[in-house]
């Protein structure tokens, strides 16, 4: 598809404010790839409101430098797809990495994390941590333990009231 003057400094645009906003990008080569696995990946990531742009090299370039993100201009040589994270930081790489596990064909070639470029071993790190619903889990968990404690020692002593006067009732 031809694009004119005016659609590609568009796209170039939205992909500068799409940087800006967005958590955590994950870089892709999506070469090798069969269309079913691409629709596949971009339903996962739609579920988890994360996106999925094929984008042009050269005008990914411009917007990088509008951006202020310097990035190895050896890993725009090859067929690049990006994947935006506007809600979390470990997610995208998350859903990634777990993707890139059932799909050998592809490959991750790194990622945009506070406006810095990443490596592959970061994005698997990223991968590896707790999401964000797993970590309110934890903390509700541990700020709702002493209250548990402070119930299940409550209803022991009560209990044990019970028991006592039961047994004093009977013993009459």
């Amino acid at each position: 598809m031809l694009l004119t003057r005016s659609k590609k400094e568009k796209l170039v645009a939205e992909m500068s404010g799409q940087m800006e906003k967005s958590k955590a990008v994950v870089l892709v080569n999506y070469q090798g790839l069969k269309h079913k696995e691409i629709e596949t990946l971009k339903e996962r990531l739609a579920a988890e409101k994360i996106s999925f742009q094929v984008v042009k090299n050269s005008l990914f370039k411009i917007a990088l430098k509008k951006a202020g993100i310097e990035l190895d201009n050896s890993l725009l040589d090859q067929p690049v797809a990006v994947i935006w994270g506007d809600v979390d930081e470990v997610n995208p790489a998350k859903l990634t990495v777990a993707f890139g596990k059932e799909a050998e064909k592809l490959e991750i070639l790194g990622g945009i994390l506070n406006g810095q470029y990443v490596d592959l071993n970061t994005v698997n790190q990223l991968a590896a941590l707790p999401g964000r619903d797993e970590l309110y889990a934890k903390l509700v968990g541990t700020l709702n333990a002493p209250m548990s404690r402070l119930v299940n020692a409550l209803q022991g002593n009560l209990r044990s009231l019970v028991y006592i006067l039961d047994t004093y009732k009977n013993s009459r």
